[in-house]
Parts: structure tokens; sequence; C-alpha cells
């Protein structure tokens, strides 16, 4: 009977203990905002913003540019929930020795499309990505790092891929026999 009552006592002892999260203070000052600003026919239309703050992700879509500078839609939230912190620490590997604050890309020959906006602060150390048609290989890494916290049956954060064709002297109409 001692053995069953030790077995009791020891069970609710276990079970009530508090779960413990990984060190957030660690990441305090970790924040991250990903978003996609439509331009053209992509004006006032509700795109993907990701929003990082400390460990918490916030992903909606909203209103991200205006002819007007009017924005009349609400936000519409897709989901919420903690991002892994190993997916935090990757982030950090990943930018840390990028000694620029600003990362411009673009792709003068598309006059429409949009632009990719990825800004991580860490402590003092800030890095934007501003990708205006265009992409950068550590963004991408980045993207794909936030993806992997999205549930399966959300839709994925995306940058812009342009595969030119290749076009050598040889093959201009003019050249051709």
């Amino acid at each position: 009977m001692k053995n069953i009552l030790f077995i009791i006592y020891l069970s609710t002892i276990i079970g009530c203990q508090k779960q413990v999260e990984p060190n957030s203070s660690k990441y305090e000052n970790f924040s991250l905002t990903y978003l996609y600003a439509g331009l053209g026919s992509g004006y006032n239309s509700m795109q993907p913003v990701f929003k990082v703050n400390e460990t918490n992700y916030l992903y909606t879509l909203e209103e991200n540019s205006s002819f007007t500078g009017e924005f009349t839609k609400e936000p519409k939230t897709i989901c919420s929930g903690k991002i892994r912190t190993s997916s935090i620490d990757s982030i950090i590997q990943l930018t840390e020795n990028i000694e620029d604050t600003l990362i411009y890309n673009n792709n003068p020959g598309i006059m429409s499309g949009g632009i990719h906006s990825v800004h991580i602060s860490n402590n003092n150390d800030n890095l934007t990505f501003k990708l205006h048609n265009a992409s950068d290989s550590i963004a991408e890494e980045v993207v794909a790092i936030l993806n992997s916290n999205i549930p399966k049956d959300k839709k994925k954060l995306w940058l812009f891929q342009f595969d030119a064709p290749t076009i050598t002297i040889d093959s201009l109409p003019c050249n051709q026999k």
C-alpha cells in the first residue's frame, strides 16, 4: 500500500511540474519582418506579411502598397505561433557576418511585379534585404527557415525567381541565315 501511495504522490509531483520554455531572454532582442508589396496591377492587393518578435510569429495578408497611399482592407490572419529557437539561431548564424545593413537587388527588366523586404534585427545588428523583382541566396535561406515553421496546410512565403533565357549573338534574328 505504501508503494502505491508513493507512486501516486510521485506522479502528482511530476504531473504538476511546469513545462519550461527555452530561455526566451536570449531572443528578447530578436525581430524579423518579411513582406511583399505588389507593384503595377498588384497595388492594393493583399500580400503576405510574416513578423517574428522574440520567439512568437504572426503570419497575415495585408495591403502593403497603394496608388493613393490609402489602405482600405483589413489585415487577414493566416496563423500565429512559436518559431523554433533553432530557426532563430540558424537565421542569426546566416546573417551575423554580413557587414552591410542593406542588401538591394533589382531586376530592371520587369516593370510591374513587386518588392520583397526582409528585415532582421538582433541586439544592435540590423540587416534589410530589399529585393525588387529579384532574389538573394541568403534571403532565400532565411525564407526557407521561416517556411519550415509554417503549418503544412498554409501557403508558404516566397521570393521572386526569374530564369532569364540565355541569349547569344548567334541566336539573334539578324544573325540567322
